[in-house]
């Protein structure tokens, strides 16, 4: 009887050790299943997290998630490089965004929790700024994530350039309907004048009249001419050039001889340096672009004798460069980048005295040189010297044929 007793005993304890194995080992075996599903979910979240910073990375333009603590949880490249390589993530947006009126914009969005899209001027004090003026569309989005919970999505648009070439087209629409109303008003008055009865019988006052609407008529067709050679250089045409050789110097020889009475009038001294040297390129176009530049000397400087200098020299790899100096008063600093937009008029800035253009000739100016295959700066120092710096190939075959290479919209 004992010994039943003794093995049924031990049989239990082999069964209960079995279990206990079994059970040890299935549990080994779920907290393993749970390990490598912690694993693949981390991995899993890794590797989306990477995907959201890759495609956050590929914006151009500063984006930041906000979270309704006003935190940053996560931003795009593009605006840490806006910020300065600055820490980002866990920051609040007060210690980042500096610009009061970007704050505002923020905080009524968490705060009310709907979108908000408005153009933000930032002044010159601002570090958005750089100096400048700045205008920039601001995008805020509520979005729900994990939970429900609210993240507001930030993307930041510099629309500076867009701005100021709307700014400039409606300048331009002013100042030309004023340019095109003033000689035609006067054209038409004395074409009344003219044609009543006995309209006339005196020559002189006819003469005179007839004097004054030759004049008027050419400068409609300056602004008509300005207009239709800027749609001509930018309209894309393969080869707008008609390239053939031509001397240097004649040219600008015949330019100077085309503003003879100018330069006698303003009692103003133009000298010219240039070498012996053959350019291969469209003459009407290389005239437009001395002329331009050197009318632009004079025309600028009325208020005393002015010196303008055309100089050249042979560079190194089959190029020249021109320089078209004055001693002027110069183009303010604030100008220099914009001189070469469309419309755009650096007269305006310079006080009472305003000097009529459509401010088309510099842009003229920038995209013939250009179809040349050459380049165009400028610098200046005001009530000192303005330098206009031309390089351009001196061989045909250096040429980039109808390529405005650098002539994004402007």
């Amino acid at each position: 009887m004992n010994d039943f007793w003794f093995v049924l005993a031990l049989v239990l304890a082999v069964t209960l050790y079995f279990n206990r194995r079994k059970n040890g080992e299935a549990e080994e075996a779920s907290k393993a299943h749970r390990e490598s599903l912690r694993q693949q979910f981390e991995i899993s979240e890794q590797s989306h997290q990477r995907e959201i910073k890759r495609f956050l990375d590929s914006f151009t333009d500063p984006f930041f998630s906000i979270s309704e603590e006003g935190k940053i949880v996560r931003c795009s490249y593009a605006a840490m490089e806006f910020l300065k390589g600055r820490e980002l993530i866990g920051r609040t947006y007060q210690e980042l965004f500096i610009d009061q009126g970007v704050r505002l914009l923020i905080q009524e969005s968490l705060k009310s929790s709907q979108p908000i899209s408005k153009l933000l001027t930032v002044g010159v004090e601002s570090p958005f700024s750089e100096g400048v003026e700045t205008s920039w569309q601001i995008d805020i989005r509520p979005l729900a994530v994990r939970d429900n919970d609210l993240e507001f999505q930030l993307m930041m648009r510099n629309m500076t350039s867009f701005v100021q070439a709307e700014q400039i087209r409606q300048d331009f629409i002013a100042n030309a309907s004023h340019e095109l109303r003033t000689p035609l008003s006067i054209i038409s008055g004395y074409l009344e004048i003219l044609t009543e009865q006995d309209g006339l019988d005196s020559p002189e006052l006819a003469r005179k009249m007839l004097t004054t609407m030759e004049r008027h008529t050419d400068r409609i067709n300056r602004i008509v001419d300005d207009m239709l050679l800027i749609s001509r250089l930018e309209s894309g045409e393969s080869a707008p050039l008609i390239i053939e050789p031509f001397r240097l110097k004649e040219c600008v020889s015949d330019v100077i001889e085309r503003l003879d009475l100018l330069i006698e009038k303003q009692s103003a001294t133009v000298t010219i340096d240039l070498p012996e040297v053959t350019l291969h390129g469209d003459r009407f176009y290389w005239t437009q672009v001395l002329f331009n530049l050197i009318e632009n000397a004079l025309k600028q400087n009325t208020a005393s004798p002015v010196e303008v200098s055309v100089i050249a020299q042979e560079l190194e790899g089959g190029k020249i460069e021109i320089s078209i100096i004055d001693n002027g008063i110069g183009i303010p600093s604030a100008d220099l980048p914009y001189i070469f937009k469309r419309f755009f008029r650096v007269e305006k800035h310079h006080g009472q005295n305003e000097i009529k253009g459509t401010g088309l000739g510099l842009s003229i100016v920038k995209r013939a040189i250009e179809a040349h295959g050459g380049t165009i700066t400028a610098r200046s120092t005001p009530g000192v010297e303005t330098v206009f710096i031309i390089r351009v190939p001196v061989d045909e075959s250096e040429r980039l044929i109808g390529e405005h290479s650098g002539t994004s919209e402007e």
